[in-house]
């Protein structure tokens, strides 16, 4: 559903340690998530409604190349699978970034493209850049796939309409995450931050344990933070 400009309930983050609920500044930023304005208006903050969701979002590039590996054993044999290492998640990463809860105060409503019957109004709006794409329908998949010029023009759309934030499910797990539109509402923690050194919190432990990730190690007195 649409829903009216209000509280949400708690939501995760991964950030930069310095400022974990901030946007990445205009001169770095370049406009290639999922519901960045296509026409480069405004930028997004994304949250996601469990901390594993948004450490797997974050996370999914360091997991082991399928290629690479398929390589490494055609030259080595079956039994040098288990000698392949992939990239480690690197100690410089986890010391400069933390898991925050939050809660997002929107100042309009949420587009809840789960929602089948949305995104059919989102659809009909669409019909044009659908089909210039190749897509029969704006199922889930359309939006969780990469085409980023798709959900972009949608984004785009969306905020001219009002919208503060959509509300989409994570292309790795399935589970809900949020986009929030800049200028149309704010983040506020609402807890303490979750630091990513050693020892690992749970959430991290889960997430490189289901990806056979590789934690390099990092004490918690290297943090910056």
């Amino acid at each position: 559903m649409s829903l009216p400009p209000k509280e949400l309930g708690a939501l995760w983050r991964v950030g930069y340690y310095a400022d974990p609920l901030g946007y990445t500044p205009w001169e770095l930023y370049q406009f290639n998530h999922r519901f960045d304005d296509i026409r480069r208006r405004f930028r997004t903050v994304y949250c996601a409604e469990s901390p594993e969701t948004c450490l797997r979002e974050v996370l999914a590039d360091f997991r082991p190349n399928l290629a690479a590996m398929r390589r490494y054993v055609e030259r080595y044999g079956p039994e040098a699978a288990q000698d392949f290492t992939p990239e480690p998640v690197t100690a410089r990463w986890r010391a400069q970034h933390v898991l925050v809860p939050v809660v997002l105060r929107l100042d309009g409503p949420l587009i809840d493209l789960t929602e089948l019957p949305i995104r059919r109004e989102v659809e009909n709006r669409h019909i044009d850049l659908l089909v210039e794409h190749g897509l029969k329908h704006l199922d889930l998949h359309e939006i969780t796939t990469s085409r980023r010029v798709v959900t972009q023009t949608i984004a785009a759309e969306l905020f001219a309409r009002g919208a503060s934030a959509v509300r989409f499910p994570s292309r790795l797990d399935g589970s809900a995450c949020v986009a929030l539109f800049e200028a149309r509402g704010t983040v506020a923690s609402t807890g303490d931050v979750v630091t990513l050194t050693d020892p690992p919190p749970e959430p991290l432990t889960n997430v490189a344990t289901g990806w056979d990730l590789q934690l390099e190690p990092v004490p918690a007195a290297d943090s910056p933070h």
